[in-house]
């Protein structure tokens, strides 16, 4: 399984992508994503976000076999006070792998009988921290993530949320 830092010079060699940053100069890597297995298999190629200040706009590269970029620029979602990071790919020091089996030994202690379907990752930065943001949704209708450090490969942070609002 190719690296972040491999498909991202993947992505960075690619015609379509020199054409966007000609146009985009101060846009900047912010995510990697991926939906997931119960089992955290990928369930499709990575898709690599790059955002744009400028127009606070995030343009999406498919790496696959050929490298595409998604038609459409997406809205991002956030507080007014938020703003999207930049990921350093150079403190991206533990694989998808390893965070996969540091995600394994841990969700079984912090969220016990969750009957977790399928998911998704991102490798974003938070708080000027690069994270493996592991998130599912349980058969009860409620989200659990497990953060783990890209850094370091401890976790970082974990929460259940419903998904549901039961009104109490």
């Amino acid at each position: 399984m190719a690296t972040p830092a491999e498909l991202l010079k993947k992505v960075e060699d690619n015609t379509e992508f020199k054409s966007w940053k000609k146009k985009h100069q101060g846009g900047y890597l912010s995510h990697f994503f991926c939906p997931i297995t119960t089992d955290c298999e990928l369930k499709s190629d990575w898709e690599i976000g790059f955002y744009d200040a400028d127009s606070g706009k995030m343009t999406v590269f498919a790496c696959g076999e050929i490298v595409t970029v998604k038609e459409n620029e997406d809205d991002v979602f956030k507080k007014p006070e938020q703003q999207v990071e930049e990921l350093d790919i150079k403190s991206v020091k533990v694989p998808f792998q390893k965070a996969v089996d540091v995600f394994a030994e841990h969700v079984e202690e912090l969220f016990p009988k969750a009957g977790r379907g399928d998911g998704f990752v991102i490798l974003q930065n938070l708080e000027g921290k690069s994270l493996w943001n592991f998130t599912f949704i349980t058969k009860a209708l409620k989200f659990i993530n497990i953060k783990i450090n890209a850094e370091t490969g401890a976790v970082d942070s974990h929460l259940s949320m419903d998904l549901i609002d039961r009104g109490q």
